[in-house]
């Protein structure tokens, strides 16, 4: 690729910066840098870029938030690159649904983050060379040949099947999630058992108590009276 990019890449990786800006000015692009994604959104209302390189992992909303907001509300908007750390195959829904134009994991190879950026702006042959337009009645009908419909069908296959996956992932959670009630339900009853033997065994040993304690007041009312009948007899 000849053409010269200007590129805002947001990540607060000081390594991956310092890699980025080696690797892509020694291409001859023009790289800027943005802290948050504050930072991203000031820099786009003060300077037209051609790609953004967005950390998914972005101080302030995360990456997939950004390119989301940005593929909706501007128009003639930069490319957008998604860099993560993560398991892109755990994020197809994300990048799916977010607009944003390629995605690449952290610590692939520099010969792979420059053939991912080229791919974005190599132009796509001229569809028009491949499309047939007859007249019939006075209309135009124009024929999408098998290319023209392919990478559509194949997105509209990633986001099912991605939906798919999250809506099971989900589903794997709540079972979990029950899973977890009911032990910590089985825990607290099996507790409240111990406690309700626990309270039976204090309550008979405090009627015991009780009883030896009548005995004893009972006990030392009869030998009272027994000495006091004793002493009494004793002056008769």
């Amino acid at each position: 690729m000849n053409r010269h990019l200007r590129i805002l890449s947001s990540d607060d990786d000081e390594g991956i910066r310092a890699l980025l800006f080696s690797l892509l000015t020694e291409q001859g692009h023009e790289v800027e840098f943005a802290r948050d994604s504050d930072e991203v959104f000031k820099n786009l209302g003060r300077a037209k870029y051609d790609l953004l390189i967005l950390d998914v992992n972005t101080p302030g909303i995360n990456g997939y938030k950004v390119a989301e907001k940005i593929s909706v509300n501007i128009i003639n908007r930069p490319k957008i690159l998604i860099f993560t750390a993560r398991n892109i195959k755990d994020e197809e829904l994300q990048f799916v649904t977010c607009g944003a134009d390629a995605i690449i994991r952290k610590g692939e190879s520099c010969a792979k983050i420059m053939s991912v950026i080229d791919e974005l702006f190599t132009p796509r042959q001229d569809d028009s060379a491949s499309e047939a337009a007859r007249h019939e009645n006075g209309n135009i009908t124009k024929i999408m040949n098998e290319s023209d419909i392919k990478p559509e069908k194949s997105a509209r296959t990633l986001e099912r099947d991605a939906n798919i996956k999250y809506c099971l992932s989900k589903l794997v959670q709540i079972e979990d999630l029950i899973n977890l009630k009911n032990l910590r339900y089985e825990e607290f009853i099996r507790d409240l058992l111990k406690e309700k033997q626990r309270t039976e065994k204090n309550y008979l040993e405090f009627k015991r108590i009780e009883t030896d304690v009548v005995n004893l007041k009972n006990w030392g009312y009869a030998v009272t009276a027994t000495a006091a009948l004793a002493v009494i007899r004793s002056f008769f």
